[in-house]
């Protein structure tokens, strides 16, 4: 072979393993066939409302949700002063005793309930207490009134005109009372009731049931 023909033949092959070269890239440098993220918009978990394999919820499993219940109060809220008012409706006397029906009215907008005997204090001209002292002695005993709107109840009172102790045994035993304060059972404010019964002997004492019907 002549020299010409031997160099020309090494830049064949040469050229060959070049371009052999150029077209594999860098070693170790292959794309990889798995993307290094998602498309834009692609999803990357399940779709939106795909129900989960354990809902901690009934949203979005087509399961009804169920209410809380609310706790319904056993029966009407207690009588207070703010919803009742009062007079006295004097009964038969005997003896040196007296009597009276005290009847509240419910002028409230919902029903209320009464169960017991509740406070009294009576009150001089002045708006002073005068002395008072409410025993719990009288039939009937408490039992649970409810009080419609527009209603009533009543307690019976009873008390004593004949002096006893150190009272004077001439002429008035005890101040002249124009008011007898009410406190209904289980309450601590009071509702006023106009008295024009006369002294309370004893020291004030008054006899009382607890409240019914009326």
């Amino acid at each position: 072979m002549s020299r010409t023909r031997l160099v020309a033949a090494v830049g064949i092959v040469a050229g060959i393993a070049l371009a052999g070269c150029t077209s594999q890239g860098t070693p170790g440098a292959a794309p990889s066939i798995v993307p290094s993220s998602l498309p834009s918009g692609a999803p990357s978990s399940l779709p939106s409302g795909a129900p989960s394999s354990a809902p901690s919820s009934g949203a979005g499993t087509g399961a009804t949700p169920t209410a809380t219940p609310t706790a319904t109060p056993s029966g009407p809220v207690r009588c207070s002063a703010a919803v009742l008012t009062g007079t006295m409706r004097p009964k038969d006397s005997a003896a040196g005793n007296r009597y009276a029906e005290l009847v509240v009215t419910n002028t409230g907008a919902v029903p209320c309930s009464l169960y017991g005997y509740g406070g009294l204090q009576l009150v001089g001209p002045d708006g002073a207490p005068l002395p008072t002292t409410a025993l719990r002695d009288e039939p009937p005993k408490p039992s649970l009134v409810i009080v419609a709107p527009g209603g009533h109840a009543a307690k019976l009172l009873h008390w004593g005109v004949v002096p006893t102790g150190s009272e004077p045994q001439t002429g008035a035993c005890q101040p002249n009372p124009t008011t007898l304060r009410i406190i209904p059972p289980d309450e601590t404010a009071p509702f006023a009731v106009t008295w024009s019964l006369g002294p309370v002997c004893a020291s004030g004492t008054i006899h009382g049931s607890g409240y019914y019907e009326g």
